[in-house]
């Protein structure tokens, strides 16, 4: 079922391709393009043409990265503006429109089939408004010609495997037709596949008599002779003036007024529709018309415009595509990238309108317009990359933080890896909320801030580790210190403070295990320096006692702390004062000169036993020549030998 559809409908439609691929690819070889419509489907032949139509048959192939632009170039086109084909109802559902199938062939000059096909689909809802009626036999019909499968992509036929396109073609009237001529629907002549049979009773074993061959073949010549003359003399511009021209020159000058103007979008597509169907009509004049190179100029000129607006209309179709894309932010790079692609495209299309168009300065102010939107789109492009990069580096600084706070073992190590968790955190503050990471950004902010905070708890234990560990050091020497000047009040209050400052150490920090062996030291040392402290204060007290009983004119004796004992010597005055008064009581009393001394020295003896018992500190006690008299050791209870007390101390 062929469906009914206008033939200069499809003739614009194909004149209109041809002229896009003129001008959108400048270096291709030439082609013409001419459209039919078979069974619901859109068939779009582009043939190479040869500047020499004898050598038709040399033109070579295209290859295949350049039917692949002409195949895009044209689907973009009809799905930027889909031609006015009545589209096909579905069998299902007679309101719904379904796409118009398009199949695009690519043929070389001289053969009879194409070596390339593209297919696709244009939807056809924005036309359904002009959609013709159909009956459910055409419904069924169309339905089961189009292929549920997805388009295809472009692919290229063998010379020999060809035979369906090839069919599709003849079918459609295109697989054998000559494009370097006039299409034989234009001419009125008689079609030859639709003569009349021949007539039985006329014809002869071989052929038809002669007396019917004269008759139809003067009457053929006639027709064509009539048929000829009406159709040269009926062709536009042949006979008095050329209205097709004036129209269009009517035409040039409202469209450059609309462009000085300031033309809206719409204007221009429309513009752009009437001077493409202007130079349809005017590329029909023919060459015996007197208005010929009147019109082949205008036409010419009329195509320059028609392709600058195409550009025009072109770049502000991809405008919008872009500006779509980037409606409701944030979006991902690559949506931005996408966007950043459309925007340069547009740019590029736009700078191809040549300064002597009258279009120009339109497209020179959407150029300057569209720049300014792709630096937009480019400082967001930036603006997104540095956000990704400000996250990507906040997870690297998290993971080096850490491995960092897991093998700290030291306080600089422990700065280190608090640093670096702040340092994370600073990065994913400084994703904006405009950028598409600031999701992900405070996401990760909310699992690292908790870590960060009880980073910033373990360096603050650490800091106070570390200054409770050196202010034990510190009292630890102080102490040592004055144990060496027998300041042993001293050295008990920094044992004391380097203990306390020492147990101050956390466990778990880097110094809690160097403060271990410590505890235990200064533990020792101040039981030392207390005992000694008490032994010292014992001794202060032992002086005080025994400067009272030593006193006296003449002295009697001296004292002084050697170690843990204390010492007292007899003077020598004094020594003389017993011997005296035992030689007075030897002749008084009439005893020994032993006796008599011993009479005079035991009170002494008794005072020194006495300090020595209450400062609980062994007393040497010696005679004026330095011989030792004996030694009063408060844990053996008298004076004794230093052979017998050393015998008592080392027994268990």
């Amino acid at each position: 079922m062929v469906t009914a559809t206008p033939p200069s409908e499809l003739h614009r439609l194909g004149f209109q391709l041809q002229t896009l691929l003129r001008t959108a690819l400048p270096g291709l070889p030439p082609v013409q393009v001419r459209c039919a419509l078979r069974e619901g489907v859109l068939m779009v032949l582009v043939q190479q043409v040869s500047p020499d139509p004898g050598a038709a048959s040399a033109v070579r192939r295209l290859e295949a990265s350049e039917a692949s632009e002409i195949f895009a170039c044209l689907e973009d086109e009809l799905r930027r503006s889909p031609p006015k084909i009545p589209p096909a109802k579905s069998p299902f559902s007679p309101a719904q429109v379904q796409p118009l199938p398009v199949r695009v062939y690519l043929r070389a000059a001289g053969q009879s089939r194409p070596y390339a096909i593209h297919q696709f689909r244009i939807n056809g809802s924005a036309l359904s408004a002009i959609a013709p009626e159909q009956t459910q036999a055409e419904q069924n019909e169309f339905s089961a010609f189009v292929p549920t499968a997805a388009p295809e992509r472009l692919r290229r036929l063998p010379q020999d495997d060809a035979n369906l396109d090839h069919a599709d073609l003849a079918h459609a009237d295109l697989a054998h037709a000559d494009l370097d001529h006039t299409d034989p629907a234009e001419t009125g002549l008689p079609d030859p596949a639709q003569a009349p049979a021949p007539d039985p009773d006329t014809a002869v074993a071989g052929g038809y008599s002669l007396s019917r061959m004269a008759i139809a073949l003067a009457a053929g010549v006639a027709a064509l002779a009539f048929g000829g003359t009406f159709y040269a003399l009926t062709r536009p511009c042949v006979m008095g003036g050329c209205a097709e021209l004036q129209t269009v020159e009517r035409l040039h000058q409202a469209v450059s007024q609309q462009l000085s103007q300031g033309a809206t979008l719409q204007d221009l597509s429309q513009s752009y529709t009437r001077l493409t169907e202007a130079s349809y009509r005017l590329s029909r004049v023919p060459r015996w018309s007197r208005h010929y190179a009147a019109a082949n100029q205008v036409q010419q000129q009329t195509e320059s415009t028609v392709a600058a607006l195409g550009q025009v209309l072109s770049a502000q179709a991809i405008a919008t595509e872009a500006v779509e894309m980037a409606q409701n932010p944030p979006h991902p790079l690559e949506v931005w990238q996408r966007a950043q692609a459309l925007w340069e495209k547009a740019i590029a299309q736009l700078q191809q309108v040549s300064e002597s168009s009258p279009a120009y300065d339109l497209a020179q102010q959407k150029r300057l317009e569209y720049a300014e939107n792709l630096a937009m789109i480019e400082q967001r492009i930036t603006l997104e990359q540095k956000a990704q990069d400000w996250v990507n580096r906040a997870r690297q600084a998290v993971e080096l933080a850490e491995a960092r706070q897991g093998a700290a073992t030291s306080m600089d190590t422990r700065l280190e890896a608090h640093g670096t968790w702040r340092t994370a955190i600073a990065l994913l503050q400084q994703v904006p909320e405009t950028a598409m990471a600031y999701a992900e950004a405070q996401q990760l902010l909310a699992l690292y801030q908790p870590r960060l905070l009880d980073s910033s708890a373990r360096l603050q234990q650490e800091e106070t580790a570390v200054d409770a560990h050196q202010r034990a050091l510190r009292l630890a020497d102080l102490a040592a210190e004055a144990e060496q000047r027998r300041q042993w009040s001293q050295a008990v209050q920094h044992w004391q403070g380097a203990l306390a400052a020492a147990q101050q150490v956390a466990a778990g920090t880097t110094v809690h295990p160097q403060v271990q062996p410590l505890l235990s030291s200064y533990r020792a040392s101040l039981a030392t320096a207390q005992e000694k402290l008490k032994g010292a204060i014992a001794a202060q007290a032992a002086e005080q006692d025994l400067e009272r009983n030593c006193s006296g004119t003449p002295r009697i004796c001296t004292y002084a702390q050697r170690g843990s004992v204390m010492q007292v010597r007899i003077t020598p005055s004094y020594d003389r004062v017993l011997q005296e008064a035992a030689a007075i009581t030897q002749v008084t009393q009439e005893t020994d000169p032993d006796s008599a001394i011993m009479a005079h020295f035991n009170p002494l003896l008794r005072a020194i036993a006495t300090v020595g018992e209450t400062a609980q500190i062994p007393i040497e006690v010696y005679n004026a020549d330095g011989s030792l008299f004996g030694i009063y050791d408060p844990a053996l209870d008298g004076y004794v030998s230093r052979e017998v007390r050393n015998q008592q101390h080392k027994r268990p």
